[in-house]
């Protein structure tokens, strides 16, 4: 078993023994995050015997694995049979996919994440024996279970992330990250961040060269840095103060109103301070930090789908101050206005009428 917890292995290309890679499936993952991993990384082969000669042994040795060495069906349907066992297994690195249920339904996940308990006792085990952890997408639910990440600082899927914060208060979030690496665990943030996650480890221990060869076959960017543009702000309602709930609704309804915290207090009955604390312990956010989240979605909304300069859009949704609200929506969403438009926008406007059509309309004009 090699080292592969801490620092850099560039020259693992120099080495015999494969590194052992485990991929752990699970009932209802993604299949791409078990599929795209075994693509990316056996490309990496590929890559590897092009350098160093095809009689040389492959960088990585890839297995798959499930709960009670059996077949599981992904969250597409798609039966996914292991390749091996689990028993006696001591990889170099184990990659857990994604936990679907904690994205699309989180009401499922505790009863999802109790089924799963038996994992929880085999992945401390590899721990304890030096075994890299990596986790893709929602996967990291599965190491935080197992308790792993205590005192680190991880990512995940954005639209899971208050649902992990609540779940695991101690343990730090940050979400906006795609991939954060603590040395002896690597977390990937939302859906198809299994990418950033597998060029990192080829990066890790086959050196920039390889990972960069690697992404020009795949045609991907190795160095994407943020998930913050593609994240939506829904606010946090799984709580049970219904006063809160009503004042997130009415500012989810009247953003564009000018108001103050203690309007909304009043609104709800509380008085400011004690509605401050109530809102801040029920949603994680400040009222004023939640009314930001509510405009800049709704901004982002208006650069998607109108045409509408970028001053009328933010004195749309409530703000008079152009330049700090620039300056706020670049700090929330890692890009500014402009790039953000250029990004995600799909109307533009037809050359004939100065009228909205969608991009494939306007193409054939």
């Amino acid at each position: 078993m090699l080292d592969t917890r801490y620092g850099l292995h560039d020259s693992q290309s120099k080495k015999e023994e494969p590194i052992q890679v485990v991929l752990l499936a699970l009932p209802h993952c993604a299949a791409s995050s078990v599929h795209g991993i075994l693509d990316i990384l056996t490309t990496a082969n590929y890559c590897h015997s092009l350098n160093v000669g095809r009689g040389a042994p492959a960088l990585f040795n890839l297995q798959v694995v499930t709960p009670d060495d059996e077949p599981v069906r992904a969250y597409n349907g798609a039966m996914i049979v292991p390749t091996v066992t689990m028993a006696g297994l001591r990889p170099d690195i184990l990659i857990i996919a994604s936990a679907v249920e904690a994205v699309t339904t989180p009401v499922f996940l505790d009863k999802h994440l109790l089924m799963l308990k038996d994992i929880y006792e085999w992945i401390r085990h590899l721990y304890a024996e030096g075994t890299l952890m990596a986790s893709a997408c929602t996967g990291n639910f599965l190491l935080a279970e197992a308790g792993l990440l205590e005192g680190k600082t991880v990512t995940t899927h954005w639209r899971a992330a208050e649902h992990f914060r609540h779940r695991y208060p101690d343990i730090h979030l940050q979400i906006d990250k795609i991939l954060i690496d603590n040395g002896d665990v690597i977390c990937a943030g939302g859906a198809t961040a299994y990418i950033d996650m597998c060029f990192h480890l080829i990066e890790r221990f086959a050196g920039q060269s390889l990972a960069s060869a690697c992404s020009k076959l795949h045609v991907f960017d190795i160095h994407r840095d943020q998930q913050a543009p593609y994240m939506m702000f829904t606010g946090f309602k799984s709580h049970k103060d219904e006063r809160i709930k009503q004042a997130q609704e009415w500012m989810e309804q009247n953003y564009a109103d000018q108001f103050s915290v203690d309007d909304i207090a009043d609104r709800v009955g509380l008085g400011a301070r004690t509605f401050k604390r109530r809102f801040k312990e029920a949603t994680g956010e400040t009222p004023i930090s939640y009314l930001q989240q509510v405009r800049i979605e709704a901004v982002k909304n208006l650069l998607e789908t109108t045409i509408k300069s970028f001053n009328e859009i933010i004195w749309e949704v409530g703000y008079e101050d152009i330049s700090s609200f620039r300056r706020l929506f670049k700090r929330e969403t890692g890009c500014t206005m402009e790039q953000y438009r250029k990004r995600f926008s799909y109307v533009v406007p037809s050359p004939q009428s100065g009228r909205l059509v969608r991009p494939e309309v306007a193409a054939i004009h």
